[in-house]
């Protein structure tokens, strides 16, 4: 556990190892199309122009299989100057990073369990999840769930939780009530339950 300076001045050293905007959108996954990216960056385009304050939409990940056409998709787009893929973060900046993030997104098609989402929520950052697989039982109520295959279903969320005050608060509430029932110590203790 690290205090509220020493998490500020971890922030600031984020964003200047990232070289980030000061308002942005986090991905953090391997990059590969089940992540759903392409999804969330057109999700992220009929968002931008709605945003009460302007974001960037930073996607962060070691690159996994068939990503050419991310890339592409991403160059291609009108805000491409606004996408900034940082590559894969080390587990010391990965407090930090979700914690300076405004929103983190995670949309994808299937997962087997979704860490990025607890350890998103834990930092008390807000999520946009898929209504999909493992990840409903995961974010249960915490998360604002989605359609992964409707970017403008994804888009209305980006817009209500960065436009909407309460309601970003309600799920950064529900986001850190939700992370504490995962931790290593309960996964054993759930175990040895089991066994016995």
């Amino acid at each position: 556990k690290i205090n509220n300076e020493q998490l500020t001045m971890n922030k600031i050293k984020i964003k200047q190892k990232y070289s980030l905007f000061n308002n942005f959108i986090l991905f953090l996954g391997t990059i590969e199309p089940r992540k759903n990216i392409i999804g969330l960056i057109e999700a992220y385009e009929q968002s931008h122009s709605l945003l009460s304050i302007p974001h960037s939409l930073v996607i962060a990940g070691a690159k996994g299989w068939h990503t050419k056409k991310i890339y592409d998709r991403a160059n291609k787009s009108p805000l491409r100057d606004n996408i900034k893929f940082i590559g894969y973060v080390n587990a010391q900046d990965k407090p930090a990073l979700y914690s300076t993030a405004s929103l983190f997104v995670y949309p994808s098609f299937y997962e087997g369990f979704g860490f990025p989402i607890l350890e998103a929520m834990s930092c008390g950052t807000p999520v946009i999840s898929s209504n999909r697989s493992s990840l409903t039982e995961v974010t249960e109520n915490a998360a604002y769930l989605v359609n992964p295959n409707k970017p403008a279903e994804i888009s209305k969320a980006i817009v209500g939780l960065l436009n909407k005050k309460k309601l970003r608060e309600y799920f950064i509430a529900k986001g850190l009530e939700q992370a504490k029932k995962f931790s290593w110590e309960r996964a054993a203790k759930k175990w040895l339950e089991i066994i016995n």
